[in-house]
């Protein structure tokens, strides 16, 4: 469900920045309202999932010792 909210924000702040009367103006409003903050997005996801993915196994290790 967050990649529809990302791919949303992406478009809009784009669109947002194409629209700017020039091109460093376009550039700033480009990396500091779509790029950053999107990348930001990804890492958390990231981070995220690679920490639920250790709980998990570190869950079914301690499961399978117990047997």
């Amino acid at each position: 469900m967050w990649h529809i909210v990302l791919i949303g924000y992406v478009f809009t702040t784009m669109m947002f920045s194409l629209a700017q009367p020039s091109v460093a103006r376009a550039l700033i409003y480009l990396v500091f309202w779509t790029i950053l903050p999107t990348v930001f997005a990804v890492w958390v996801a990231m981070v995220r999932r690679r920490n639920r993915i250790a709980k998990w196994q570190e869950q079914q290790n301690s499961a399978n010792e117990k047997e």
